[in-house]
């Protein structure tokens, strides 16, 4: 079976991409010929071996972080561009697996497509937008619903949380099958070191640096606990670009109130788990967008993890009891702290749940059913 993946931009290696690398890796495993077609990529090994359709070099779209209405305004050329490829080459394949928004726009209604829906598309750029910006993306929202349903896709979502959500907007009932995590890789370095409080106590944040993940809220829990935990240390790990003005107030916080942040940037997974061996616990504290893999991924290291109810996976979490899943920060950190040994048992149960569970075997099998 020849399958086309469909994904707005391969340049910036976040979850959602290696989500993709995973599955297209597992299908070709299984004979089948897949290719990606998207409007950028990068050098990067775990692209080895993927067939990549990219446009011209004119057309190429590189990733940045954007406010709302930059946004706004880059949707309109993605979509043009990503349409025209897509439409170029789509009658060349038996079924289409679209990815992050807008591809599931962009591919042809009279092709077999299973949309991968990571998140329902949603305003998370900005806790706090203007009148104008909010009515757009109403706006979009509504026009997104009509396209959508007049596709009607086979839907995939990750969790039972995103699904309630995808259905309250398109009225559609999606299939929900988790994706897979790279738990024996990470088990491999799971942490040894034992918490003592005389030691510090190291806060992990892994995730872009951007308004959606919300890592202002772990420094203001920082800020609030810094008398109450000595040696309290914030570790910052995910894609950055210092002159963004969201990545300068994070810095400029810290550096009023005292904090000890560091950033690393992780270049590679192997690099990715020595950061997360640092931690002592990981904290996710954004506001609804993406974060996905990363929680699974630290507890395969038997590493505690607070979580944001407004992440999807959170119901996964909470569910089976292998995480703090809170709004406030400061509280859970505190609790975890004075109760270590308690929240490592914790995140050992987490460890055997993603081990047993979410394997990238069980994710491509089910996703394969779908597009056969």
């Amino acid at each position: 079976m020849k399958i086309l993946i469909v994904h707005p931009q391969m340049a910036l290696y976040g979850g959602a991409e290696l989500v993709i690398v995973r599955l297209s890796n597992y299908l070709q495993k299984l004979g089948h010929e897949v290719s990606v077609l998207t409007l950028s990529t990068a050098d990067h090994s775990d692209y080895r071996g993927i067939n990549f359709i990219l446009p011209d070099e004119s057309s190429r779209i590189q990733y940045r972080l954007r406010g709302s209405l930059g946004a706004l305004r880059s949707i309109a050329r993605i979509f043009t561009s990503l349409r025209t490829l897509c439409r170029t080459h789509a009658k060349d394949y038996d079924v289409i697996n679209a990815h992050n928004f807008p591809a599931i726009w962009t591919v042809p209604s009279n092709r077999k497509t299973v949309w991968m829906c990571n998140e329902v598309p949603d305003l998370w750029h900005s806790a706090k937008v203007n009148g104008l910006t909010n009515k757009l993306f109403n706006l979009g929202r509504l026009a997104d619903g009509i396209v959508v349903r007049n596709k009607l896709p086979l839907a995939v979502v990750p969790d039972e949380r995103c699904a309630r959500t995808f259905q309250n907007r398109y009225r559609l009932k999606p299939h929900v099958i988790p994706y897979g995590i790279d738990g024996e890789f990470f088990a491999q370095a799971a942490s040894s070191y034992e918490f003592q409080p005389d030691d510090g106590f190291r806060v992990m944040c892994s995730a872009m640096i951007s308004p959606s993940k919300n890592q202002l809220a772990v420094l203001e829990a920082a800020d609030h606990l810094k008398q109450t935990i000595p040696n309290l240390r914030i570790i910052l790990s995910g894609y950055r670009e210092p002159s963004h003005p969201y990545a300068r107030l994070l810095s400029e916080y810290a550096e009023t109130n005292g904090l000890d942040v560091t950033y690393v940037e992780p270049t590679d997974r192997e690099r990715l788990r020595a950061i997360y061996r640092m931690s002592h616990v990981a904290v996710f504290s954004g506001r609804g967008q993406g974060s996905w893999l990363g929680p699974f991924e630290q507890l395969s290291m038997g590493i505690p993890i607070v979580v944001s109810p407004h992440l999807t996976c959170s119901s996964i979490i909470a569910k089976c009891g292998i995480g703090v899943v809170t709004d406030c920060i400061s509280d859970a950190l505190r609790e975890i702290y004075r109760n270590y040994p308690k929240y490592r048992d914790q995140a050992r149960r987490g460890k055997e749940f993603v081990l047993r569970e979410l394997t990238w075997e069980k994710f491509g099998d089910r996703m394969l059913e779908l597009m056969t």
